[in-house]
């Protein structure tokens, strides 16, 4: 099937998507996470297309931009030989893709070298271009030269609260945090209404709870899959960089809501993503995430994270540039529908 016929097919389809339930992490295990969240339709050598939708949030039209990323770096995965890991992906992300519509991705073989190969994938809705990625790939090789920063020293996650609970808590119980704490919470919720099928743990809650106003941010999370995802380090590396979308746009948002500001819309303009060791595991144990905004300006925040295995070793880093645009209110005070319907989920 050609891929001007593909694009016209898929305007025709109609793509399924799950919303956030109560116990989603009971009802839907590793076959849901891997083979609904993550699966891709074979069409051709080097096309493929979305299955099921992630709407980045409650009730929202749009897709969860990690499951993209997740998902593209799967159907380049499909296209080289899997003795190539990925190393580093750079991603931008074009336009809102509509959660009811079946993504294709498209994979332009660049390169196939003896150490190193390239994909290029761009994401397509209809005809429109939502998103692009550059992907290089690598033979694992021995270290020549090693050397990381020391990973924080933050309590285990046996000891550290569910981000759920502790959101609940916070939204349920006005006298537990401030006001400028309670928006800020209320704001982060918008952009975590995932399912369940992430454990997320958050480090230090009184960063939540008692939040200080205009500085640069920096929290920490644990977070593993709460199911099991295999040895295929491949898949791993998908589900990380699934993941891996969640946490940045919350960094700079507390800070800032602690000032005032009011969330309108909030939109992944591009994302970064480097696997120093690709022998890593996101299920068997929890590992540590570190997001840091050490700017924001230009309705623009920028957020650089880094991800540990509880053992201490440094096995991936992100980068991203997320628009943040204030909510503006209507001549009656209230938001106007067409200024929450823009909202672009992260």
């Amino acid at each position: 099937m050609g891929n001007v016929s593909f694009r016209s097919e898929l305007s025709k389809q109609s793509c399924s998507y799950m919303p956030k339930t109560q116990n989603q992490h009971d009802e839907y295990g590793h076959e849901d996470l891997v083979d609904t969240f993550l699966k891709l339709k074979h069409i051709n050598k080097n096309v493929f297309s979305s299955t099921h939708q992630l709407p980045g949030r409650k009730d929202g039209h749009r897709v969860y931009g990690g499951q993209v990323v997740g998902q593209a770096l799967m159907a380049a995965n499909n296209t080289i030989d899997p003795v190539f890991h990925p190393h580093s992906l750079h991603c931008q992300f074009l336009a809102p893709a509509d959660k009811s519509i079946p993504i294709a991705y498209e994979v332009t073989r660049v390169r196939d070298g003896r150490s190193f190969g390239t994909r290029l994938v761009q994401a397509k809705q209809n005809k429109t271009t939502v998103f692009t990625t550059s992907i290089s790939f690598q033979k694992v090789e021995p270290d020549s030269i090693c050397h990381e920063p020391e990973m924080p020293k933050v309590p285990p996650p046996e000891e550290c609260e569910d981000v759920m609970t502790l959101l609940k808590r916070m939204l349920d119980d006005p006298k537990s945090v401030s006001p400028e704490g309670k928006l800020a919470a209320d704001q982060y919720r918008r952009v975590l209404e995932l399912p369940n099928i992430f454990g997320i743990k958050v480090i230090t809650p009184r960063k939540y709870i008692n939040v200080p106003t205009n500085r640069p941010m920096k929290f920490a999370i644990w977070v593993k899959s709460l199911t099991p995802l295999g040895d295929d380090e491949h898949l791993h590396h998908c589900v990380a960089a699934f993941i891996s979308d969640v946490a940045p746009v919350g960094t700079p948002l507390f800070a800032n809501a602690a000032a005032g500001f009011r969330l309108g819309m909030a939109a992944s303009l591009d994302h970064s993503m480097w696997i120093h060791r690709p022998d890593f595991r996101i299920d068997n144990d929890w590992v540590l995430y570190e997001t840091e905004s050490p700017v924001a300006a230009a309705s623009r925040a920028l957020i650089h994270g880094k991800m540990w295995t509880r053992d201490g070793r440094l096995v991936l880093s992100t980068a991203q540039e997320i628009l943040l645009r204030e909510d503006r209110a209507n001549e009656n005070g209230s938001v106007s529908e067409s200024r929450k319907s823009s909202l672009i989920p992260t």
